[in-house]
């Protein structure tokens, strides 16, 4: 399984419904080998 981590909920959702994954979980979106998860806030910054 891959695991894809997305900024928010919404761009979570958008990455899963275009490579298949349909499946809601708690936290997490899974299904075609996938599993889209998100966090809330900036994951990378620059320095």
């Amino acid at each position: 399984m891959i695991a894809l981590i997305a900024e928010k909920p919404s761009v979570a959702k958008d990455i899963a419904r275009i490579i298949g994954a349909t499946g809601r979980n708690d936290g997490y979106l899974s299904g075609n080998g996938y599993m889209v998860t998100w966090a809330f806030g900036h994951l990378i910054q620059l320095a």
